[in-house]
């Protein structure tokens, strides 16, 4: 079978997996790959879905949980149509807030900027989008987009055209399109957004990069919430335009709750049952109406966001839930929240179905049987594919030293996490990469480094910032970047050329055991027969933190040390799972042996005139 393929030749188990994979396509099964970070997955993985779809006149799609991901993806067809000449049209889309240059309306948030666009699109009134409906779209256009959705951006607002509606426009002329989880997981989305591109499942193959994510990101879209609090801005909100809809029946509906359902607790389950019949029944035309009275108030004070539009969001959800959504009240000081949580993403994965055939891959999809129940396919075909890499070229320890569970975190063990990354960038000549389980963990360490940090990750980061801080990094030679796990820089992002010498992974980002954990592991349990701590806590947690691992072993010649600062690693709960995907070595002094294994590692190759520094 030959192969699209734009290297010369594929790396070990490359080969193996194109062949796996269009094995699968060919007899109409889904495949779930697993292969550690390097190994070339998304060259694997389009290139065989490219060989079977092109044949049977079928479309694909490649689906990342993050927008920095998509540039994999595009340097993949890019090369394919250089070496092939084969002029492969594909199409880079994001959500319509990323793209939008309309100031009018660009610095809205969340739902309430989509009800804007799409109050302002109906109207006739935003001319960015009357400008790209009614003009062809130039080779301007056509040449930024093949680098993907910030380069069209950029040339759509030199132009004055909405960059979204290009994009979709591009799509339907496309048979590849690279997009986001959300595009097809939320149930929100999907129909739509497949009727805009004029595209199906039905005829489509489907890649999912990093699919370790799907549930999590899937059960996202399914939650939302409502306070006390965001009932007093939107009456607020309700009082600025001169509303006769009156909230303080709501605020009442959630104070009587709270006396009922709580009883001193600091959270409880409630039913849609518990809300009053009268509110129930009416709620879908109080949810029209609260939405149209949030937009009124973002046209009529310009304002970024509006409490009514996220109460209306919640109503509707209210309507929709089934046992797979958790309600649940809590309290934080005065203020009722009402929850409804995801246990399972029951509407998500029923896309996997309709789809002729997906493509599940990650560097830590394991175990492959525990995903494919997850996903409902229990019928794909299940791959694990060992690591290509020199084992002598990675060694990784565990710090039993510090803690960052919950009940040990203080200044003082912050401090002792500080001290320790320093004693091991002491050591390091080259770039080192610290990833911590959470922004507030990473800001409590760093204000006690007592080295330079250039580069750190800060929530919100929007994504050309993300590019930028990442690109800055890239070209350090020796300096130290800050991130988190589950970020976009701890997964699917390329670290090429042994940029990072050194990787450590602070803490565990397990998941706060809360009301909605345990209903999630209840639930799990009664559908997966007693996997429940298995599937909702431990293995996510863990692979997190082996995913930001993966980082710094990118090719065979790559060497770095990892160092994994926590001692429920050396846990037998937690090492039995992190076993499947690193080896640990033992060692009374790791900084010693991290020492001993940097001079060892220390060449000079002169490689095609350039030369590469290994330390």
């Amino acid at each position: 079978m030959d192969f699209p393929f734009r290297f010369e030749w594929p790396r070990h188990n490359q080969d193996r997996m194109m062949h796996d994979i269009y094995n699968m396509l060919f007899v109409g099964r889904s495949a779930l790959i697993n292969a550690p970070t390097g190994t070339g997955k998304t060259d694997a993985a389009i290139s065989a879905a490219m060989a079977f779809a092109y044949k049977n006149d079928m479309d694909i799609f490649f689906l990342t949980p993050k927008m920095s991901q998509h540039s994999i993806a595009i340097e993949v067809l890019k090369g394919i149509n250089a070496k092939f000449g084969a002029g492969i049209g594909y199409t880079d889309i994001v959500g319509k807030k990323t793209m939008c240059i309309n100031t009018d309306v660009n610095n809205i948030d969340g739902e309430s900027f989509y009800k804007s666009c799409e109050k302002l699109v109906k109207a006739g009134n935003c001319a960015f989008y009357s400008k790209a409906k009614g003009q062809g779209i130039s080779e301007r256009l056509e040449g930024a987009a093949a680098n993907g959705h910030n380069a069209l951006f950029e040339a759509a607002f030199n132009e004055g055209v909405c960059a979204y509606e290009i994009a979709a426009r591009m799509a339907k002329e496309s048979n590849f399109i690279i997009a986001d989880y959300a595009h097809i997981l939320s149930p929100y989305t999907r129909q739509a957004f497949l009727k805009r591109i004029a595209h199906n499942l039905q005829g489509s193959i489907v890649i999912w990069d990093e699919a370790h994510n799907i549930l999590n990101a899937a059960s996202s879209y399914l939650e939302s919430h409502i306070t006390t609090r965001s009932i007093a801005y939107a009456e607020k909100e309700l009082a600025s335009i001169s509303s006769s809809i009156d909230l303080g029946y709501l605020s009442f509906v959630l104070d009587e709750m709270k006396e009922r359902l709580l009883k001193g607790k600091a959270e409880a389950f409630f039913s849609n049952s518990d809300m009053p019949a009268e509110l129930m029944r009416n709620i879908g035309g109080i949810a029209g109406d609260i939405e149209k009275a949030g937009l009124t108030y973002i046209e009529a004070s310009h304002a970024s966001r509006s409490s009514l539009i996220h109460i209306s969001r919640f109503m509707e959800s209210l309507i929709n839930r089934n046992d797979s959504i958790a309600g649940i009240i809590s309290l934080s000081g005065d203020n009722v929240r009402l929850s409804l949580s995801c246990l399972y993403p029951e509407a998500s994965v029923a896309a996997f179905k309709d789809a002729y055939a997906n493509i599940f891959m990650s560097g830590t999809l394991l175990p492959l049987d525990m995903y494919a129940r997850l996903f409902g396919m229990e019928n794909a075909g299940m791959f694990n594919y060992s690591s290509p890499f020199p084992r002598e070229n990675r060694v990784s320890f565990i710090d039993t030293g510090v803690s960052s569970k919950y009940e040990s975190r203080s200044i003082e063990e912050y401090k002792r996490i500080a001290i320790g990354i320093g004693r091991i960038r002491a050591i390091t000549k080259g770039n080192m990469a610290v990833f911590f389980p959470s922004f507030k963990m990473l800001d409590s360490v760093y204000r006690y480094m007592g080295t330079e940090v250039r580069h750190i990750q800060r929530q919100m980061m929007p994504s050309i910032a993300v590019e930028k801080l990442l690109s800055d990094f890239k070209k350090s030679e020796d300096s130290m970047l800050f991130g988190v796990m589950g970020g976009s820089l701890s997964e699917g992002i390329d670290y090429a050329n042994n940029v990072i010498k050194g990787i450590v992974i602070v803490g565990i980002p397990l998941e706060r055991p809360n009301l909605a954990l345990t209903a999630k592991t209840e639930y799990l349990n009664k559908k997966f027969e007693g996997k429940g701590v298995e599937y909702a806590y431990l293995v996510p947690g863990v692979i997190k933190a082996v995913q930001a691992a993966g980082r710094a072993i990118r090719s065979e010649k790559d060497r770095a040390f990892i160092v994994f600062m926590d001692k429920r690693y050396n846990w037998r709960t937690y090492k039995s799972i992190i076993k499947n995907f690193v080896e640990i070595d033992s060692s009374d002094d790791y900084i010693g042996a991290i020492r001993l294994f940097m001079q060892k590692g220390m060449q000079h190759i002169e490689k095609e005139g350039a030369a590469i520094f290994y330390t």
